[in-house]
């Protein structure tokens, strides 16, 4: 059991691997959205046929070659996403350039966030994540009174997070108020698998140290197979109503974590307390020694 440790581990390597390959690629962790960053965001409706490619080209020759353009595809009718930072792209300017390329288009919404009042709120949400995980974890070390059964809750839930946001970055989710709301909900739902472990470990005697991890993996792998399960079909149901929105990304990002989450509790924390468990952990020292003996490949 104890070399399955080595697979958390990779996955958490994995994951900061993509998420500095990104950084190096891009300049940015993460894409921010205009949340973040401000800008402009119009939906139109359109009567031909079109493709993303066609109309960011049109875009660019008209100079202004950060428009992005997606599809939406609804039950009823695709429309024509556009988003811009700043510079504010305006309306006229938008419909003047779908014209001039043979587009029959009609606005249907506008958003405009201004770039000092977004770099506000990156300020403030990135001081709200740190608040949430700073208090998670006084909460978990005041909980068990312990670092090491502390030390693998937390490492868990980091390692669901860290994943998560590799996960945006390949799938090109940009981190907005919803994904950054979804990766705050994945603290939560992470903290929920690991507490079952801990305390059926570390609190209940009844049955052997075995019977008590298998029957909190049990009730764990429930937990997040109905969540999964949940957020899978919120993602279906959203993609098929609304194409790519805010909605689907929440909803990516959760299972994402969640699918994580597995093998970070269940082959991480429920390795480190059986080790701790069995009396093999009493101190950080000793539970840094025995961590790096399971990753010693044999």
């Amino acid at each position: 059991m104890e070399d399955y440790f080595i697979i958390p581990v990779l996955m958490v390597v994995l994951a900061l691997t993509v998420l500095g390959g990104n950084y190096i690629l891009t300049g940015q962790v993460l894409t921010l959205g205009l949340d973040f960053t401000g800008g402009t965001e119009m939906q139109f409706s359109i009567d031909e046929e079109f493709s993303t490619q066609e109309i960011e080209s049109a875009f660019a020759n008209a100079g202004r070659e950060d428009v992005e353009a997606l599809e939406q595809v609804t039950t009823d009718e695709t429309y024509l996403l556009l988003r811009a930072p700043p510079p504010e792209l305006t309306e006229g300017e938008a419909v003047e350039v779908l014209e001039d390329e043979g587009f029959g288009v009609e606005l249907q919404s506008l958003s405009t966030i201004d770039a000092t009042v977004s770099e506000e709120f990156f300020r403030q949400a990135i001081l709200a994540f740190g608040i949430a995980f700073i208090i998670m974890s006084t909460v978990v070390f005041i909980a068990f009174r312990d670092i090491v059964p502390s030390f693998a809750v937390i490492f868990a839930i980091a390692g669901d997070i860290t994943f998560a946001m590799a996960g945006m970055a390949l799938l090109d989710i940009p981190l907005t108020l919803g994904s950054l709301a979804a990766l705050l909900m994945l603290i939560g739902y992470s903290v929920d698998t690991d507490i079952v472990l801990s305390t059926r470990v570390l609190k209940q005697r009844r049955g052997s140290l075995r019977d008590r991890v298998w029957s909190a993996t049990k009730t764990g792998l429930t937990m997040s197979s109905g969540g999964i399960a949940g957020f899978t079909l919120l993602y279906a149901v959203s993609w098929m109503i609304a194409g790519p929105s805010e909605l689907s990304n929440i909803a990516a990002v959760m299972v994402i974590g969640l699918l994580a989450d597995m093998p970070l509790t269940w082959l991480g924390n429920a390795v480190v307390l059986k080790k701790y468990a069995d009396g093999d952990m009493e101190t950080a020292s000793e539970a840094a020694s025995e961590l790096g003996g399971m990753l010693t490949w044999r």
